[in-house]
């Protein structure tokens, strides 16, 4: 079996790289590899520069598409010549078995690919990208590429990967699609790397991970903190990094800012920590939150689209009001009691193996290929 992977537009492993994810990104298909012995090509949104990262891929192909085409400067022309990428990878394409996206955002290019070349198409969404675009406020403009795209390519899929329950609603509720195309298959953690380390001297401070943008109100935890002399550590990098320090400043909260950190000493980083905190206005399947949980942080997250499909209250974590007040009460409860923070830990990371494991993942991912490539998976949808 052979599938081709078309990544999020202006997505590069260069990209993965420099924000410390491509290890992460490549290790399911690395083990499909392994495993299944299946070939994968990549097709990516770099240059040249992206045949670098060959050893770090090992076996996976590459095809960089500004090695194929000029890249415009514009990003409107940017996305107009992706049109011509099927056409100039078109003998490769004609030798695999299956296209999948990595994400809604640029993957008309796969479906034209599929529609060309009567290829089968699976869809996946890590979160549903017009539903996002609506909570964040976008531009009409804006919304209404993103719902285009998005109908074109569930209209063409064969099948469709989604990370939460409500995200599948969504797609049959605004899009129309049939809830049998429609699969929910959530983000999936390595939790032979990521778990609760023994005998780990644990900080005072909290953590948070993501990045510093409006979506993950930022500044609720800070107005929380706020009088508690809890210092706070952030890990992750965005364009509201000034304000935040300001605001932390001003709000007399002490917060160490540690910038982007390699996924891969991640694992670490967690384990430092007996408490995690999310509260984000929305989400999709948030992997921090399932990292964090993984490796037996007590979490707290906002009752929002995203977390509250995660986090079962008091059971694997605390789900809270979007009210300073009520979370600074679960952190300093969470602080507090040695047994509940102990408990809520245990209990995530055991959610975790149940739930989101890499190898529970891969036989899913795997079986999922074989139906669609199965002749009776027509007949059955």
């Amino acid at each position: 079996m052979k599938i081709i992977v078309f990544f999020t537009f202006d997505v590069s492993l260069k990209l993965w790289h420099d924000k410390g994810l491509l290890k992460r990104e490549i290790k399911l298909y690395q083990e499909l590899i392994n495993e299944f012995g299946i070939s994968v090509v990549f097709v990516t949104y770099g240059d040249k520069s992206d045949y670098q990262y060959q050893d770090v891929v090992g076996d996976i192909e590459i095809i960089p598409i500004y090695d194929y085409v000029k890249k415009p400067n514009s990003k409107f022309l940017q996305i107009l010549q992706t049109i011509v990428v099927p056409f100039k990878i078109k003998n490769l394409i004609k030798t695999v078995d299956l296209i999948k996206t990595n994400q809604i955002l640029g993957a008309w290019v796969a479906s034209i690919a599929s529609i060309l070349y009567n290829k089968p198409l699976l869809a996946r969404c890590g979160y549903e990208l017009y539903d996002f675009s609506i909570k964040a406020k976008k531009n009409r403009t804006y919304k209404w590429f993103v719902y285009l795209i998005s109908w074109i390519v569930y209209k063409s899929a064969d099948r469709i990967h989604v990370a939460t329950i409500e995200d599948k609603s969504f797609v049959i509720d605004r899009f129309k699609i049939k809830s049998s195309k429609i699969h929910v298959f959530p983000n999936w953690i390595d939790t032979s790397k990521y778990k609760p380390f023994k005998e780990v001297n644990k900080k005072s401070s909290i953590l948070f991970v993501g990045r510093l943008n409006k979506q993950k109100n930022i500044s609720l935890l800070l107005k929380s903190l706020s009088g508690t002399n809890i210092p706070l550590d952030i890990v992750g990098n965005g364009e509201l990094l000034a304000s935040l320090k300001k605001e932390a400043k001003d709000l007399g909260v002490s917060v160490n800012f540690l910038g982007n950190i390699e996924n891969n000493q991640m694992p670490e980083i967690y384990n430092n920590y007996r408490v995690y905190i999310l509260c984000s206005h929305y989400e999709g399947n948030p992997k921090t939150l399932l990292e964090a949980m993984s490796c037996g942080c007590a979490v707290i997250g906002t009752d929002v689209p995203g977390i509250r499909e995660i986090i079962d209250n008091e059971k694997n974590g605390f789900l809270v009001e979007s009210d300073e007040q009520h979370l600074q009460g679960s952190i300093l409860r969470a602080l507090e009691d040695n047994v509940l923070c102990n408990k809520l830990g245990v209990n995530a990371s055991e959610y975790i193996q149940r739930h989101n494991s890499l190898m529970l993942m891969l036989d899913k991912e795997i079986n999922s290929y074989n139906s669609i490539l199965s002749p009776a998976y027509y007949t059955i949808e």
